[in-house]
């Protein structure tokens, strides 16, 4: 069962990530890496409710730009 705000695989998941402000709570991150079989996908939560979602190719991606023949 997930957290309430659904961003926890469970309650005490979400209590564990829960701080007490400080003046340095903007540093405050939790990011989690999803890896999938092409790519992985690293998820940056901030303190202030904004996500960072950065995705890695395992191989090269090659794209053709222009008319198609």
């Amino acid at each position: 069962m997930s957290c309430s705000r659904g961003c926890c695989d469970t309650p005490a998941e979400h209590y564990r990530s829960v701080a007490v402000a400080h003046p340095d709570r903007r540093a405050m991150t939790k990011t989690v890496t999803d890896v999938h079989d092409a790519h992985t996908v690293d998820v940056t939560q901030h303190w202030h409710d904004r996500q960072d979602v950065h995705v890695k190719m395992q191989k090269p991606v090659k794209l053709k730009v222009g008319p198609q023949q």
